[in-house]
């Protein structure tokens, strides 16, 4: 939201402990109070949902609400992953009505919003597939629904800079094969070689209770744009992985996971990177099996690696100064949030921050952070 003149914040409900519908009226109560002079177009909703049945009646209900509550065109993802305080979290998204002109390219849980600024166009969006219990068939659908949009708003597919990838039950397996290497093999076949030269999006890959599979992405366009990946030297490059480290039978077919750890962009005067999902390992292995904190404090290197001084004297002439903007973290079990935190706020203080229960793609991780650098 960063070039679109706009913002990405947290809604929380004021008052903890009501009902559902009590803690969403609350949040939707803040978000129309807002008065900021940007338009709403995104709601991400974070719930807890302990059924396939009670996550459909949720997302039926958040949808009803938000049109009852707000007006226009907004985008709603409704994202199973239980906030740490509360029964729900909404992320807003922002834009600057005055520099963009928007365009909704489909409404609700399949599309997108067309930005549009002289030659300059971002598109950011998100598809759902949850018909099937099986994840291949559902990433399998979620993708063509992914291809459609970018076919309607005359989008390369090698244009998305930034992916959200969120995979219910993303450690489970269909028959012999893990669900999350079921997403990266249809994900690999999806992109094919279209990113050759590019380098792959930032993504996050996350689980979810519920859901099936949803992908969000930022995608954009123009002559204007400078964009190029970030590796972290003490990483290999996640779609470098060896088979190793890639879950499943040695005769199932195994790709690996196809994203950058962080991207660098600059556009219209703004530059940003985008740091990908991050965690607690060196090379291609997990480090710190067993310790939040230590995981923790992993994972933070492993980001600060990607603004070093280092890395910032190749993307850009001239000085830069990195100003950490948010964080989403995730947390495999709620017992390890204290530890957690403590050590997020030893490196970051008071920076906006987000807490969410959700199952890392590994079985030995049990933290995950993403974010964004603005650079000034």
């Amino acid at each position: 939201m960063h070039f679109l003149n706009g913002d990405r914040i947290y809604i929380k409900p004021n008052i903890i402990c009501g009902t559902f519908s009590e803690e969403l009226q609350n949040c939707l109560s803040q978000i129309a109070g807002i008065n900021s002079g940007r338009k709403i177009f995104k709601l991400n909703f974070f719930i807890d949902s302990g059924s396939r049945e009670l996550y459909a009646d949720i997302r039926t209900q958040i949808c009803a609400e938000v049109q009852n509550n707000l007006s226009g065109n907004i985008l709603i993802s409704v994202i199973a992953q239980p906030p740490i305080t509360g029964k729900v979290i909404v992320e807003t998204c922002f834009y600057d009505p005055e520099l963009w002109n928007a365009e909704p390219i489909s409404e609700g849980g399949n599309g997108a919003v067309l930005f549009k600024n002289g030659d300059n166009r971002i598109l950011i969006g998100n598809v759902q597939s949850f018909v099937s219990e099986n994840c291949r068939e559902n990433s399998d659908l979620a993708f063509r629904q992914l291809c459609d949009v970018f076919v309607q708003a005359r989008f390369p597919v090698n244009a998305i800079v930034r992916q959200w990838n969120y995979i219910e039950d993303i450690l489970g397996f269909d028959e012999n094969e893990q669900r999350y290497q079921a997403f990266n093999n249809v994900r690999s076949a999806f992109y094919g070689n279209c990113f050759d030269g590019k380098g792959y999006p930032a993504a996050t890959g996350i689980g979810m209770n519920q859901g099936g599979v949803i992908i969000e992405f930022i995608a954009i366009q123009s002559p204007n744009l400078v964009t190029k990946p970030i590796d972290n030297p003490v990483q290999i490059a996640a779609h470098s992985y060896s088979d190793e480290v890639l879950v499943g039978e040695a005769c199932v077919v195994k790709t690996t996971p196809k994203f950058e750890r962080a991207r660098y962009l600059e556009l219209l005067g703004k530059k940003i990177i985008f740091i990908s999902g991050t965690a607690s390992i060196r090379g291609e292995y997990t480090v710190g099996v067993n310790d939040p904190a230590r995981q923790t404090e992993i994972t933070i290197e492993n980001i600060k690696q990607l603004y070093s001084d280092s890395v910032l004297a190749k993307l850009s002439t001239g000085n830069l100064s990195p100003k950490y903007g948010h964080a989403r973290v995730y947390i495999k079990e709620k017992k390890d949030y204290a530890a957690i935190r403590r050590t997020f706020k030893t490196h970051f203080g008071n920076l906006p921050v987000v807490y969410i229960i959700a199952d890392i793609c590994r079985n030995d991780l049990l933290v995950e952070i993403e974010g964004k650098v603005i650079l000034e």
